[in-house]
């Protein structure tokens, strides 16, 4: 909503899916169009939200249909519980799953002690729980099948191996991109030493937080709407591909 008001260099992050939603005037945006929203332009992705469904590496659960009769911690009110209940229930497993009555901040201690077979987990990765869960107690994360996928009405992403301690197979699963945005407005030259910058700094940022290692620029792909002009001139000077739909 910010972005009808504000001018100049205004950058805000959002999943493209809500650009989509407000250009076309859709869903919470019905009763909010404004023109101005046609002038939000992309600059570069950020780290995605990536779902996770985390169990210990000995409770014999190898796939979703295994979690029934488990209990899983899936937490409350944020992103990843909302997805995660969802899934279950799209996956056929609502009802069949004992849900632990347990805060997420919790679920390595309770996965340590057996309280849970596993949890549920949207956050860029690698994950922090997650590495620690790995490490601590050793875990499993569990796959989705291309049904499953697009059931779910998410964008598909893979986990690399390796990423996390014992687990040596890639991991597909769902995400909600997220790119950095502005408007129409910011100057082509700021636009293009913004985004230069962001790549030159990603590897070193990626040092400190881990999670921007999951950052590449195959994640454009996921830009709704049109990019910036001037980041586009930083892309086609680096050879970057952009859809002829983002130009």
């Amino acid at each position: 909503m910010e972005a009808t008001k504000r001018t100049g260099n205004y950058v805000f992050t959002t999943p493209p899916v809500l650009v989509k939603l407000a250009q076309a005037g859709k869903a919470m945006f019905k009763e909010k169009t404004d023109p101005k929203f046609k002038e939000i332009r992309a600059l570069f992705p950020i780290p995605s939200l990536t779902m996770h469904f985390v169990v210990r590496a000995d409770s014999g659960i190898e796939r979703f249909s295994d979690l029934e009769g488990k209990t899983i911690l899936v937490g409350k009110g944020s992103f990843g519980a909302k997805e995660g209940t969802k899934y279950l229930k799209l996956f056929g497993l609502e009802g069949k799953v004992n849900l632990a009555d347990i805060e997420l901040d919790n679920a390595v201690p309770a996965l340590k002690n057996r309280q849970i077979d596993g949890f549920v987990t949207a956050g860029s990765y690698p994950a922090p729980n997650v590495i620690e869960a790995a490490a601590s107690v050793g875990v499993r994360v569990l796959s989705m099948d291309d049904e499953q996928i697009k059931q779910t009405k998410r964008t598909k992403l893979v986990i690399p191996a390796g990423t996390y301690s014992g687990v040596d197979q890639e991991v597909t699963t769902t995400s909600l991109p997220v790119v950095a945005h502005t408007t129409s407005s910011m100057d082509d030259e700021i636009a293009y030493q913004l985004t230069k910058t962001y790549w030159a700094q990603k590897q070193t940022m990626g040092h400190d937080a881990p999670w921007w290692n999951g950052v590449s620029e195959s994640l454009l792909e996921n830009v709704h709407g049109k990019m910036h002009t001037g980041s586009l001139r930083y892309y086609d000077e680096s050879g970057v591909v952009v859809a002829d739909g983002n130009r």
